[in-house]
């Protein structure tokens, strides 16, 4: 389940958080093992990230401005926090193969609920990449109001902004040329009961 806002963000804006990011150094992402301490995992994850952990950023507040919205709009849920935001770029193959955002229960009792992705980079710059959530093997359905097909290209649009539920399968497919920049960012609140 997810809640896409096409095209919210415009081209020069994402491209001055590009170059507002990129001023920061990138490292390997990892991945959470069962022991919740990352590693380095090719086969699973290959990007480069950086945290934005200054809350006066100006993006923390657009990130925070869709996740409210679509919460409001959709999903409903009790949301406690907002957890910083990282930075990532896709290039020479980079991807992230299928994972869900959700962590386990923490020892308050919370869990990542919203995950919200903004692709920053024009996609007539990059090939592959693809953001896709795991739907069975199943194209994706027509909607009320909304066809599919468009839906897939708003998804994969710059300064498209998708939030959805962080237990959602989904992943970015490998970028085979070009690079690809988004911001991703999640909300946590009380455990679902």
């Amino acid at each position: 389940m997810f809640f896409v806002f096409p095209r919210a963000v415009r081209p020069d804006v994402c491209d001055q958080i590009v170059l507002d990011c990129k001023q920061n150094i990138l490292k390997d992402a990892k991945v959470d093992g069962l022991d919740k301490k990352g590693r380095n995992d090719p086969g699973i994850r290959k990007t480069s990230i950086n945290f934005i952990t200054d809350k006066d950023n100006k993006i923390n507040a657009l990130a925070w401005h869709f996740l409210r919205e679509a919460n409001k709009v959709q999903f409903h849920y009790d949301l406690t926090f907002f957890q910083a935001i990282q930075f990532a770029e896709y290039k020479d193959g980079g991807f992230y193969d299928w994972h869900q955002d959700a962590s386990g229960i923490d020892p308050n009792n919370e869990i990542r609920k919203l995950s919200l992705s903004i692709i920053l980079s024009d996609p007539d710059k990059f090939e592959g990449g693809e953001l896709q959530f795991f739907n069975g093997g199943r194209p994706m359905e027509d909607q009320e109001h909304v066809n599919a097909r468009q839906l897939q290209q708003d998804i994969q649009a710059q300064g498209t902004i998708v939030v959805f539920d962080s237990s959602d399968f989904h992943r970015v497919t490998p970028v085979n040329q070009g690079v690809r920049h988004s911001i991703v960012c999640w909300t946590v609140g009380p455990n679902f009961k």
